[in-house]
């Protein structure tokens, strides 16, 4: 990764004005935070090819399946795409309306961006929210096979929720400062 301050560049060739301490502060934040969670993702991903190879193994080889691999793979799908989909956000490379801020002015740009990123924020929130209240629903039942409660399928959404948010207010103060945000992960 590059020097944490170098995660604020120029939008559309404009110079940017002197970033504020605290958005600094939530840049180097979320860029630590974005690139940790995609490592994350990718031991993730490692994790599932380890469980699937250990069904096909046990399956075909040793002719005794294991019956938590099926399980734990479908666990770690539930973290990795929600761990992504955060990080995605903060990298914007999220679904936009792209065509549509193309053509217009770069006030109305800056507006239209903005929007989006409240929408985005309120679908988080919405995702913590539901996230919360299904997980603590149904903690007391058991995930077959693993013994680990099943209220932690609904985790990946509360957390990712959370991530979405903090990317998501990282992009509105860029923009109202006339900067944008560097990826994390190139």
């Amino acid at each position: 990764m590059n020097d944490v301050n170098t995660a604020v560049d120029a939008i559309d060739g404009k110079r940017a004005t002197a970033l504020l301490p605290p958005f600094t502060f939530l840049t180097r934040c979320n860029a630590w935070l974005s690139l940790m969670c995609m490592r994350l993702a990718v031991a993730g991903l490692i994790l599932i090819a380890l469980a699937v190879f250990g069904q096909i193994f046990g399956r075909y080889v040793l002719n005794n399946s294991p019956s938590w691999t099926e399980a734990f793979a479908l666990l770690m799908v539930l973290y990795v795409t929600n761990i992504g989909v955060a990080v995605c956000v903060r990298d914007d490379r999220h679904m936009g309306v792209e065509l549509l801020t193309g053509a217009l002015p770069a006030k109305a740009r800056v507006v239209l961006k903005i929007g989006i990123h409240l929408l985005v924020i309120v679908f988080a929130l919405l995702m913590i929210w539901n996230g919360w209240i299904l997980g603590r629903q149904i903690m007391d039942y058991m995930i077959p096979n693993l013994g680990l409660s099943q209220g932690l399928t609904y985790w990946p959404l509360i957390l990712s929720g959370c991530l979405i948010v903090l990317f998501s207010v990282e992009h509105i103060i860029a923009l109202l400062q006339h900067t944008k945000v560097v990826p994390s992960w190139h």
